[in-house]
C-alpha cells in the first residue's frame, strides 16, 4: 500500500512537473521564422540616409590631436568577455586597459574617434556619454565610438540578466568609463596639430581565419589611417578582423589581448601613438599556432611587420571634406535561437539583455569613410562592401562596437549551421545580416553619388 501511494506520488509529481516546463515553454519558446518581412524598415531606413545632414566640404587642413587614459578603476571590478567567468573578479593586470581618442579638426568642423579597450563599447555609457559630451564640446554625433573588443577587460557596465557575461551592472563602473572618454577628448583637442593624412589596406592573410566555417573565406586586409605632424612624428589608427581571444576563460588577468601589443609593438617601432578598433570580426578569429600570451605576441609581430613593410604604400588622402553622420537603426523583434527551430520569445530576450536604441556610424574625411555598427559584423561583407566603395574611390573601414549591441549579424546563407554565432547569438533571425549590409551599401553609395569631392556631403 505504502509503495502504491509512493508511486503514485511519484507520478503525479512528474506530470505537474512536466506540465509547468510545458507552461514554461509555451510563454518563452516559439518556432523560427524565416520569412520576416523587413520592407517597411528598409525604405524607412533609404530616407533617414537620404536626409543626413550636410557636413564641411570647404577647403581646409586637417588638424589632430589625440590621447588615452587609463581604464583600470581603483576599486576591484569583474572581467568582461566569457559566460563560463560568471562576472568572477580580476586577479592581476597583465597589461594595462586604456580608451585612446583621436580628435580631427578642420576649423569649422571637428569629429572625435574613441577606441576603449572592452569588449564592447557599454550601451549603459554611450548614454551617459549622448548627455554629457555636449559640456566639453562634443556631441554623440561627431563622437565615432569602438572598442578593441578584448575579451579580458574591465566588466560591471552591463545591465539585466546577462550579467554572467559582464558581472552584476555597477553605476561607479559606467560613470568612470564616461569620466575617461571626457578627459581624453579634452586632452587631445588641446594639442591640435596640422598633418598630413595617408591611407590604405595591407593584407595580413596568415593572422586570420574563419572560424564559423572552416576553410571559409576572410577579410585579411589591416585597414590604417597614419597621420603626421610637422615634427614629423607619426601617429596611426589600424583596424582589423580576428578577434581578439587569444587568452581563454580560465585567464583572469586584465589584457588588452593582441590589440594591445600590437599598439605597444608599433609605437616602438617609431609611432608616437597607435590605436586599434575592432574590424568586422563576426566569423573571424585569430591564426595562431598557439593560445593565450604566445597567441598574443605572435599576433602583435605579424601585424607590425605587414605594416612595417607595406606602410610606404600608403595613399595621400584625396580630399577635404570632415563629415560625421549618426542614424537610428530599425529592427524588427528579436528572435535568437536556441535550436534549429525553436526561438525565445522577444519578451524574454529583453528581459535578460535589456532594450536600447542601436544607430549606424560614419564618418568621413576625404575619401576615407568609417562604418560603424552596433554588433559582430562579419568580415565576410566586406569584399562586396569594398567592390561597391572602390567603384566611388573610397576606402571603407567598418567597425563593430559602436556605442550599442545587436549580437552577431552573419552572411544569411549560413542561418541553419550549429554555431553560437548563427544560433543563440543571432538576435534578430535570419535576413539580418542583408539588411544590415544593404544600410551600409546606402551609405556608401549615398557619400560616392553625393559626396565631396565626389559631391554633396551626407
Amino acid at each position: 500500500m505504502v509503495l502504491k501511494k509512493i508511486a503514485r506520488f511519484t507520478v503525479l509529481t512528474i506530470i505537474a512537473l512536466a506540465g509547468v516546463v510545458v507552461l514554461i515553454a509555451l510563454f518563452t519558446l516559439a518556432p523560427v521564422n524565416r520569412t520576416i518581412d523587413r520592407s517597411a524598415m528598409q525604405e524607412e531606413m533609404k530616407q533617414r540616409i537620404q536626409n543626413l545632414p550636410a557636413g564641411d566640404t570647404t577647403f581646409g587642413i586637417f588638424r589632430m590631436g589625440y590621447a588615452k587614459k587609463s581604464l583600470v578603476p581603483p576599486f576591484a571590478v569583474a572581467t568582461a568577455g566569457y559566460g563560463k567567468r560568471r562576472g568572477k573578479l580580476y586577479t592581476a593586470i597583465r597589461d594595462s586597459v586604456f580608451v585612446r581618442a583621436m580628435v580631427v579638426d578642420k576649423g569649422i568642423t571637428k569629429a572625435a574617434i574613441v577606441s576603449a579597450d572592452l569588449l564592447i563599447f557599454p550601451p549603459t555609457v554611450t548614454l551617459l556619454l549622448e548627455k554629457e559630451l555636449p559640456s566639453i564640446g562634443f556631441s554623440i554625433d561627431n563622437t565615432y565610438l569602438g572598442a578593441t573588443h578584448t575579451h579580458n577587460s574591465i566588466g560591471n557596465w552591463g545591465e539585466g540578466a546577462a550579467s554572467f557575461l559582464y558581472g552584476d551592472y555597477n553605476e561607479t563602473v559606467v560613470r568612470f568609463i564616461a569620466d575617461q572618454v571626457k578627459a581624453c577628448l579634452q586632452e587631445a583637442s588641446a594639442q591640435l596639430e596640422p598633418v598630413t593624412v595617408r591611407s590604405g589596406v595591407i593584407p595580413v592573410p596568415q593572422a586570420v581565419r574563419n572560424r564559423l566555417i572552416k576553410n571559409g573565406p576572410v577579410d585579411s586586409l589591416l585597414r590604417v589611417i597614419e597621420f603626421q605632424q610637422p615634427d614629423s612624428s607619426k601617429q596611426v589608427l589600424m583596424s582589423y578582423t580576428a578577434h581578439a581571444t587569444c587568452l581563454s576563460s580560465s585567464d583572469l588577468r586584465i589584457s588588452r589581448d593582441y590589440p594591445g601589443a600590437l599598439t605597444d609593438s608599433v609605437e616602438a617601432r617609431g609611432y608616437s601613438f597607435a590605436m586599434f578598433l575592432a574590424g568586422a570580426v563576426g566569423s573571424h578569429a585569430c591564426n595562431a599556432p598557439e593560445k593565450g600570451d604566445d597567441c598574443i605576441g605572435w599576433m602583435a609581430n605579424e601585424v607590425t611587420n605587414a605594416l612595417e613593410h607595406s606602410k610606404t604604400d600608403l595613399q595621400t588622402l584625396s580630399g577635404t571634406t570632415l563629415n560625421t553622420g549618426r542614424l537610428r537603426l530599425e529592427l524588427n523583434n528579436p528572435q535568437p535561437k536556441i535550436t534549429g527551430n525553436l526561438r525565445l520569445c522577444s519578451w524574454v530576450f529583453r528581459s535578460a539583455f535589456g532594450e536600447y536604441p542601436v544607430f549606424l556610424n560614419a564618418l568621413q574625411f576625404g575619401n576615407v569613410l568609417m562604418l560603424g555598427t552596433p554588433c559582430d559584423y562579419s568580415g565576410q561583407f566586406n569584399t562586396q562592401l569594398d567592390r561597391l566603395a572602390d567603384s566611388y574611390n573610397i576606402l571603407p573601414i567598418v567597425t563593430s562596437f559602436n556605442g550599442g549591441y545587436i549580437g552577431y549579424v552573419t552572411p544569411d546563407r549560413y542561418f541553419e549551421e550549429n554555431h553560437y554565432e548563427t544560433r543563440l547569438m543571432n538576435w534578430y533571425g535570419y535576413g539580418t545580416g542583408a539588411y544590415v549590409t544593404d544600410c551600409l551599401e546606402g551609405l556608401i553609395t549615398q557619400i560616392g553619388e553625393n559626396g565631396q569631392p565626389l559631391g554633396r556631403p551626407f
